[in-house]
């Protein structure tokens, strides 16, 4: 990167590359990040930022299409269970799938072949339909994960609501059958289900709900990357300025100001400053989730 590159910039910059997990993690694939502008790098640390879920209170909702699963009655303790922790907003996490943990970047998903996997360090459910999956196990393993069940929930998170929309078992995630090569049923399922819903309420036509960029990012991770980087380049030399600092944080003591040594920082998709002579993090902008 260019040696003009303010001080704190760069440090959230570096310090974001070596957050998101590579893999291989190797020096080969933290150098190809931390070749990257601070734009560029965002698009990163959102798509993979994005898997997870936040833990905070949401309003819950189970759509009909998961009670009428002939899986519900076997299952619904499990989901419920899991349906709690959303609503008193405990941590999610460990029912998340554990590629989330392992896999934010790699090098191969950036080769310009045919044979490039452009959604090896994405999620094709998440980024296209909006779906994040959980598993159901009701125990919490020593590697910190929930066990690993054979069926998932599939459910809408947004910062204040999570949908439970569907139970689907792991072939969902395979896209063709091997033998027939053709779709899997529970794929098949899962697109159907999607159109239904985006198509509710509208009148008939074809809804893209969650564009995709040619290196199969999310739109709206692309433009919300340019948003933060922007908003990073405009705040930055305002930090070094008293007064601009003040206006920036109108309700706090001018002592307290005064003494800031503020550094950039995300909390989860959250952007904001974070004060290291308090240990306080200011949010400066919301994240989606």
């Amino acid at each position: 990167m260019s040696s003009a590159e303010p001080k704190r910039i760069r440090q959230l910059r570096l310090a974001i590359c070596k957050q998101i997990p590579k893999f291989p993690n190797n020096r080969e694939s933290l150098a190809a990040l931390e070749a990257k502008s601070l734009g560029a790098v965002l698009i990163d640390y959102i798509n993979w930022g994005n898997r997870f879920v936040p833990p905070r209170p949401r309003r819950v909702t189970i759509e009909p299409t998961l009670t009428a699963d002939s899986r519900w009655k076997r299952l619904s303790g499990d989901v419920k269970a899991l349906l709690k922790k959303a609503r008193d907003g405990a941590d999610l996490g460990p029912y998340l799938s554990l590629r989330v943990a392992r896999h934010g970047f790699t090098l191969k998903s950036r080769e310009i072949s045919q044979s490039a996997d452009r959604w090896e360090d994405k999620d094709f459910f998440l980024n296209v339909m909006g779906y994040h999956h959980f598993h159901l196990g009701p125990s919490i393993e020593a590697a910190g994960h929930a066990a690993r069940t054979d069926e998932v929930l599939f459910a809408q998170v947004t910062r204040d609501a999570f949908t439970a929309v569907g139970l689907f078992d792991h072939s969902v995630f395979e896209s063709k059958e091997a033998a027939s090569q053709s779709m899997t049923a529970e794929r098949d399922r899962l697109w159907r289900l999607t159109e239904q819903r985006n198509s509710f309420g509208r009148a008939p036509g074809i809804y893209i709900d969650h564009p995709i960029t040619n290196s199969g990012h999310s739109l709206q991770h692309t433009h919300l990357a340019a948003h933060f980087a922007r908003q990073i380049y405009f705040v930055d030399p305002k930090l070094d300025d008293l007064a601009s600092r003040a206006e920036l944080f109108p309700d706090l003591p001018h002592a307290v100001v005064k003494a800031m040594k503020l550094t950039w920082n995300f909390h989860y998709l959250d952007l904001g400053l974070c004060d290291r002579t308090s240990g306080t993090f200011f949010v400066l902008q919301k994240g989606p989730m």
